[in-house]
Order: C-alpha cells, then sequence, then structure tokens
C-alpha cells in the first residue's frame, strides 16, 4: 500500500495538472447574435457590428455602442470579425466599415454579399484592405485558417426556403482554449442541411443557438441530435419578447442558458461546468 506522503505526492501532481489543463473562454453577449468569444489572448467577434436597433431586434444600449465606438472596453483588441449573413440584425455595413477603418488589427472574413453591401458604405477600404477576406465555402470543402491561438472553421447552413434560399448564411465553429464553440447565424431548423454540414460529426462544447429552435417544431430535434453541446445558449430574443422567453426555457429547457443584456457575459472551462 502507498504511504501517506507518496499518496500526498500523487495528489497535489493531480492539482497540478488540473491547473495546467484548465482553459477558460469567456462569451460575451452583444445584440441579437452577435458575441464576443475569447480566452484571454485571442478575442474573436462574431455578428457583432450591430449597433442600432432593427426590426423587433435589439441594439446596444448608450454605454456599450460607446465602447464599439471608441474599440474600448469589451470591443477592444478584436483580433477577428466574422459576420454569418447580410441580414442588418446581423451586420449593419455602415457600424461594420467605422469598426474596420478604425482598427488596424481586426481580421473580417465573410461571403460576398455581406463584403457587397460593405462596399457600398466604403469601398475603397474594403477593396483594398489586406485584412478583409471574402470566403465561399463549400459544405464538402469548409474554409479554415487559424487566428492566434484559435482554430476556425467557416462552413455553409441553409437560411431557409423561398425568399430566403438566396441568402448567404455561414456557421461558424471556434476551437480555443480546449473547447468548442458553435455559431450557426440564422440557419433553418433543417435536419439535412446540419446533415450535410457533418455537424453531428462534431464535439460541441458550447452552441449559440437561436431561441426559435425551442419552441414547438421541428428545432427540439435538431438541437438534439445535431448541437447538443454541453452548454447551450438561447440567443436572438427581440427585447420585448424576453420575459416570455425566458419563462418557457425556465419550464421546458431549463438547462439553456440566457445572457439577457448586452455585455453579459458567461465563463466556461474545458474541466468542468461554468462557474455560478
Amino acid at each position: 500500500m502507498p504511504s501517506a506522503s507518496h499518496q500526498l505526492i500523487k495528489f497535489l501532481l493531480f492539482l497540478c495538472l488540473s491547473a495546467s489543463l484548465r482553459a477558460d473562454i469567456t462569451v460575451t453577449q452583444l445584440a441579437n447574435e452577435g458575441v464576443i468569444i475569447s480566452d484571454g489572448e485571442t478575442r474573436i467577434m462574431i455578428d457583432g457590428f450591430v449597433v442600432e436597433p432593427y426590426s423587433v431586434y435589439g441594439g446596444l444600449p448608450a454605454d456599450a455602442a460607446l465602447q464599439f465606438e471608441q474599440q474600448s472596453g469589451a470591443f477592444a483588441d478584436i483580433d477577428l470579425a466574422l459576420a454569418s449573413h447580410r441580414h442588418h440584425d446581423h451586420n449593419q455595413p455602415r457600424f461594420a466599415c467605422a469598426f474596420m477603418q478604425g482598427s488596424t488589427v481586426t481580421e473580417f472574413y465573410s461571403g460576398s454579399q455581406v463584403i457587397g453591401l460593405m462596399r457600398e458604405k466604403c469601398r475603397q477600404f474594403m477593396t483594398t484592405s489586406p485584412r478583409v477576406h471574402e470566403v465561399s465555402p463549400q459544405y464538402e470543402a469548409p474554409e479554415s485558417f487559424q487566428a492566434g491561438g484559435a482554430k476556425i472553421r467557416i462552413f455553409p447552413l441553409s437560411h431557409g426556403t423561398r425568399k430566403y434560399a438566396r441568402i448567404q448564411n455561414n456557421g461558424h465553429l471556434i476551437e480555443m482554449g480546449g473547447l468548442t464553440v458553435l455559431h450557426v447565424g440564422d440557419a433553418a431548423m433543417d435536419a439535412t442541411d446540419y446533415a450535410r454540414a457533418a455537424i453531428d460529426k462534431v464535439d460541441i462544447d458550447v452552441a449559440l443557438i437561436p431561441f426559435w429552435y425551442f419552441q414547438p417544431g421541428p428545432g427540439a430535434d435538431v438541437v438534439e441530435k445535431y448541437i447538443d453541446a454541453r452548454f447551450k445558449i438561447a440567443v436572438h430574443i427581440p427585447p420585448g419578447e424576453m420575459a416570455e422567453v425566458k419563462e418557457y426555457l425556465k419550464q421546458d429547457f431549463p438547462q439553456v442558458m440566457i445572457l439577457e443584456n448586452p455585455l453579459d457575459q458567461a465563463v466556461f472551462t474545458a474541466i468542468g461546468p461554468p462557474p455560478q
């Protein structure tokens, strides 16, 4: 039987290894599906160029809008900006141009429809800056690259049928801090499309999921089969519907998180649940 001192050494070694393996990421809520994901070194913003309210959807409060304008606070030191699609509740070209022109380091990746709308606001910058990257991911050939300590995969997910069929919508998988984060944009609740994108082959830790996936309909089945992450965050909730959505999620999906206000944060770790 090992001695008490030997057991103590093993226990201390376990604590040291656990500490060295621990890796946290912070998810900061912005407007609608906008988020900033950070591991403390690399900072990635998805659908974050939204400042003004649009339709029933929210924008940034005055304090957050000022941080956006000054690229300070939550919006400081953004290494990479991504936009899922062209709709103004996900990317507002005037503010996107202002942010990118005000930065000297932020790299921007998006599809041709988003890039095209931004060219209408800041053509010279969008056509000459080496920090602007137009991507055209395919189901069989996603766009993959590295940004600091993060690995990024951009892949298509259908926005829907009829008037939405021609909208380019990209999903994003971010690997950082020992975790994988999924952002689906406004992906249709189409199991066939998720299967085509092979999302069921990915071990997802944190999924940012539009709140309507949890309403009656096909969304819950899609979540269960394709985006059953360890941690789920419901996003894109109109401010006027927040109380109602919180109530039914509490009743039917109590494990699903909500970051209710812009600049609210949640911290996740690769070796356990988020701190309370």
